[in-house]
């Protein structure tokens, strides 16, 4: 007898969602639930996987959708008949250049609560904690969706506040976050826009708190969901890395091989929000079928708000840094792109 596939109840509500959302009749809420589902149950890759596949209409929702699961939660036990909300937000805020090593980014909780407090404008009976750190890129780089939304969940559940990230690592790039949560609120969302005196005044706050940020407002942008600022982090770490990773081996090379190494940059664009990147070292004067004399493994990047041409702009210029000269960048599209 034959056997067949059959998905199981989590899989079938999602793939109901996807075909109801590409119908435009989907229902938010009930994809945040499933979203949320996934992440309990440790299937964040699963999610990716599809996140992947999709066409770019329905990979922006999906990207989305899958930020505000990570970072949101409905608090448990609440007498009142209207939903209140937990949120796990972060701001982007510029690093000095040349820190010195070890890393402090130390932050008074009381303060800055009450600086987001107040220039976030944040509602009444909104509880705010801060992480007592900023974050850096690399730090970031170790979380994960499930992470944060067990994070907010405890939260959620009143239960008692811990770290988000244990030990701190150096950046990669002049970059911190600023994590903080939102006990209490009304609906699950952030500010959408920072005027410029909140800007000034919340950069100039946490400057006095944390002399290694630097003095750059036109940099501080409104908060985002926590999830957001992890796909940005790990963005950056995963190229930076994938530059030295190549930069190794070209250096490794004999000096008349890699005078002549082209660098080849393969994005593919696939739906544009969330696609492989890699590179490839080739010896001009082999035959063309023997290919390059290496390749580097596939490095996943969330691209959905930048320029498809992002990711071989930032390997080019951290290659360029490291001497390597010749190269050529290659977009592998889609027909529908």
């Amino acid at each position: 007898m034959s056997t067949w596939y059959r998905p199981d109840p989590l899989t079938r509500d999602f793939i109901h969602l996807i075909n109801a959302r590409r119908h435009d009749h989907g229902d938010t809420d009930l994809a945040i639930e499933v979203l949320q589902a996934f992440l309990e149950q440790e299937r964040e890759h699963d999610v990716l996987t599809v996140l992947a596949a999709l066409d770019e209409a329905l990979a922006e929702w999906l990207f989305d959708i899958l930020a505000e699961a990570a970072s949101t939660a409905v608090i448990e036990g609440d007498s009142e008949s209207v939903n209140r909300y937990a949120v796990l937000g972060a701001l982007e805020l510029p690093l000095q250049a040349n820190l010195s090593l070890p890393l402090k980014l130390k932050l008074d909780p009381v303060q800055m609560a009450d600086l987001l407090r107040r220039h976030l404008h944040l509602p009444a009976g909104c509880a705010v904690n801060v992480e007592p750190r900023l974050l850096t890129d690399t730090t970031l780089d170790f979380l994960s969706l499930q992470r944060l939304y067990e994070h907010i969940s405890a939260l959620a559940n009143s239960e008692r506040r811990q770290p988000i990230a244990p030990r701190l690592h150096p950046p990669v790039e002049s970059t911190a976050y600023l994590f903080f949560e939102l006990v209490g609120m009304p609906d699950p969302t952030l500010p959408e826009y920072l005027e410029d005196e909140d800007r000034h005044a919340l950069l100039q706050g946490i400057m006095e708190q944390c002399p290694e940020v630097s003095s750059a407002p036109h940099m501080v942008e409104a908060p985002v969901y926590a999830a957001y600022a992890m796909f940005d982090a790990q963005n950056a770490v995963r190229l930076h890395r994938l530059a030295d990773e190549t930069a190794a081996v070209w250096r490794d090379l004999e000096m008349p091989v890699r005078g002549r190494t082209i660098v080849h940059l393969h994005t593919q664009c696939g739906n544009g929000v969330y696609m492989p990147v890699w590179t490839d070292l080739f010896d001009p004067e082999l035959p063309e079928d023997h290919g390059p004399i290496w390749t580097s493994p596939d490095v996943w990047v969330f691209t959905a708000d930048l320029p498809i041409e992002w990711p071989g702009e930032m390997l080019t210029n951290r290659l360029l840094a490291e001497g390597c000269t010749q190269f050529e960048n290659h977009i592998v599209e889609t027909p529908e792109n």
